[in-house]
């Protein structure tokens, strides 16, 4: 699911939404647009219900010529969020 107001803006998931989705549907939800922080993509699971997060633009430098990963968490980062 991609909340496309917050898309490209490092502001977090819309966790409202995100809510309110996996509260009525019975297949796996993945939360997209708009995280900013590893922060989010723990609330995202754990408030949001999210099964699984994608964060494009937070870890990928988008460059003229073509996209190069830059900054993407360490395994202990994200267990810390995610368990």
């Amino acid at each position: 699911m991609t909340s496309i107001d917050r898309d490209g803006t490092f502001a977090g998931y819309d966790i409202d939404l995100l809510r309110q989705v996996t509260g009525e549907v019975a297949i796996p939800v993945i939360a997209c647009g708009g995280a900013g922080s590893v922060e989010d993509l723990g609330e995202a699971v754990h408030a949001g219900g999210a099964s699984a997060v994608a964060g494009g633009s937070m870890v990928v430098y988008q460059g003229p010529n073509r996209a190069v990963l830059i900054n993407f968490p360490g395994k202990d980062e994200l267990k810390g969020v995610l368990e």
